[in-house]
């Protein structure tokens, strides 16, 4: 059943009706008196306002097909709030990287809703520019809000207040080329569910020659210490202490990590000997056909097609491997903040905007019905995704509609990503701090990776060294 399904008909049919006459609005329609500051009283924006708002990682001209979504999704909130102007500015590549934020955090120069990731929430918060929205935020100006998973809400909230909307949430699988694993003997519909299954089938996958490598990881750029926590977690170990005080990796769990890799690097030579040291790097050669594995969620998936143009039926997605079976998982994703110092109505309309565009079924990032009759009429690739957690609970009216709306208009081969759906993970939080950790962890997965003679348990304890004194200086 879908409690929330009255109300959203409503919303989604005047929504259908106003689609057609988008461009025929203008911002003609009389402000109330008080419209451009408006007031802090927990209820939705109010239709007639006008206000001006700025957010970022707005699709970029590298993302045609979600650039076009978005430009729809603009003209519909439009013609809901005709009042309300909203300058979204564009990315190119990566959203952000952490030297980015840094900077803008030091300039105090974000948009009025800026984009972090889960593992930005201390760095973010130590700026002192996100404001503490808990008065604006409830089941009328969110629907679903109070049935969001544990896992999202930790992300969003300090001390019980909440500074952060979720637009994005995943959990940590294996992707995998079914192509090769077919040409290596090996069925397509059963993915390694454990590391030593992995390491047999990137042995096999990297015998076709021709370039091929087996399985391929990160080892800089804050990726390989990003990708090291996940390969931690799925074995059961820790990158700190429950009080988050010190560092917990220089353990047996953190040594089995980087001696698989480096046995995959160096005995088996099914890792490339090319180092892969930034987020971007690692998808050309997935998109081409040249490696067999990768750690990754859905996300990936729609990158290799959307952007890179790959095959889409070239591609599965398995459960997170882990020593006897699926193990729990990495949880991440992404928030809009609000920054201080906007007017009530400001607020209100960059909730009321993210509500639309990423919270809301069959809108937004979930119209699938639409990005199903794009995808069939366009000469851009459009993959539209797999089910995964999003951001609330499987019972909710949001997961219900959301999960029906898939099965009716997904493109991409259900089969495909059934062992993922079928297993779903244990999902665990990134660490504190986790950015200047995954850094220091960097230099762990570097020596794994790119030196045969390596002294792997040197390298975790200088690691767990710095950490430590990191975390000694990090909030907690």
């Amino acid at each position: 059943m879908n409690p929330d399904r009255p109300r959203r008909t409503a919303v989604l049919a005047l929504a259908a009706g106003l689609l057609l006459t988008a461009t025929a609005c203008t911002d003609s329609t009389p402000a109330r008196p008080d419209a451009s500051v408006g007031v802090a009283d927990g209820k939705p924006l109010d239709p007639n306002a006008t206000v001006t708002v700025t957010l970022d990682c707005a699709p970029g001209s590298d993302q045609p097909a979600a650039q076009a979504k978005y430009a729809d999704d603009l003209k519909l909130f439009k013609s809901m709030y005709p009042n309300v102007t909203i300058d979204a500015r564009p990315f190119i590549g990566q959203c952000e990287t952490p030297e980015q934020q840094a900077a803008h955090y030091k300039a105090h120069d974000e948009t009025g809703a800026f984009h972090a990731y889960f593992t930005d929430r201390a760095a973010t918060l130590a700026s002192g520019d996100a404001q503490d929205i808990t008065a604006y935020v409830n089941d009328e100006t969110l629907p679903g809000f109070s049935a969001m998973l544990p896992s999202v809400r930790d992300n969003m909230t300090v001390d019980g207040k909440v500074y952060a909307l979720p637009i994005n949430y995943y959990t940590t699988g294996l992707v995998y080329n079914r192509d090769l694993f077919t040409r290596a003997g090996l069925d397509p519909d059963k993915p390694p569910t454990t590391w030593d299954g992995v390491q047999a089938a990137a042995k096999k996958i990297s015998a076709l020659g021709g370039g091929v490598t087996g399985y391929q990881d990160y080892s800089g750029g804050n990726t390989g210490g990003w990708h090291f926590t996940a390969e931690l977690y799925s074995l059961g170990g820790r990158v700190v202490s429950d009080d988050g005080k010190k560092a917990a990796f220089d353990s047996p769990e953190g040594r089995q990590v980087l001696e698989r890799l480096h046995a995959m690097r160096f005995t088996d030579r099914s890792i490339s000997a090319t180092p892969v040291t930034q987020w971007a790097d690692a998808f050309p050669p997935l998109a081409t056909g040249k490696v067999g594995m990768f750690l990754g969620a859905p996300d990936v998936v729609k990158h290799l097609i959307e952007v890179l143009g790959a095959d889409p039926k070239a591609y599965g997605l398995g459960p997170m491997p882990g020593a006897t079976g699926p193990g729990p998982s990495l949880g991440g994703g992404d928030l809009y903040y609000i920054k201080k110092g906007q007017t009530p109505n400001q607020v209100k309309a960059l909730i009321a905007w993210i509500n639309f565009q990423y919270q809301t079924p069959d809108v937004g990032q979930f119209n699938f019905a639409r990005a199903r009759t794009m995808a069939a009429g366009s000469k851009d690739p459009v993959a539209i995704s797999v089910p995964q957690p999003y951001f609330w609970s499987a019972a909710s009216g949001q997961m219900y509609d959301i999960t029906t709306s898939l099965k009716a208009n997904g493109n991409l081969p259900p089969a495909n990503y059934a062992p993922y759906v079928e297993h779903p993970a244990t999902s665990l939080n990134e660490p504190p701090a986790a950015q200047q950790l995954y850094k220091v962890l960097d230099a762990a997965m570097s020596a794994a990776l790119t030196d045969p003679d390596a002294d792997l348990g040197k390298a975790l304890t200088t690691a767990a060294a710095q950490a430590d004194r990191l975390l000694a200086t990090t909030p907690h």
